[in-house]
């Protein structure tokens, strides 16, 4: 799997309305997606204790995306990269199962 770094206006193409998602990890500052546009996501930093989360996407049957993985609380930047690189090839691997959507 090929990852490369995106714009944030691409990937509000990809996964439009995620605005609650800023809500939840922070400041978004780097998007990503695989090379054929089955798993996507982003690291943030957060507001309150500094740290760095991040959120991967992985698409669903009917061809939506859905959080498959999401991890708070990473206190270097560098680490959390690596640490959401790692967890999106593996999500593409592994077959990751996609998180329930909350009703």
């Amino acid at each position: 799997m090929v990852i490369k770094s995106i714009g944030r206006l691409e990937f509000d193409r990809l996964l439009p309305l995620h605005t609650l998602l800023e809500t939840f990890i922070g400041k978004e500052i780097e998007w990503f997606r695989d090379d054929v546009r089955n798993i996507i996501g982003t690291v943030a930093g957060a507001k309150a204790d500094r740290g760095w989360n991040y959120a991967i996407f992985k698409r669903d049957k009917t061809g939506k995306f859905r959080m498959c993985k999401m991890r708070r609380n990473l206190y270097n930047l560098h680490k959390a990269t690596v640490d959401f690189l790692r967890a999106m090839a593996a999500a593409e691997k592994n077959g990751t199962e996609i998180l329930p959507q909350r009703a």
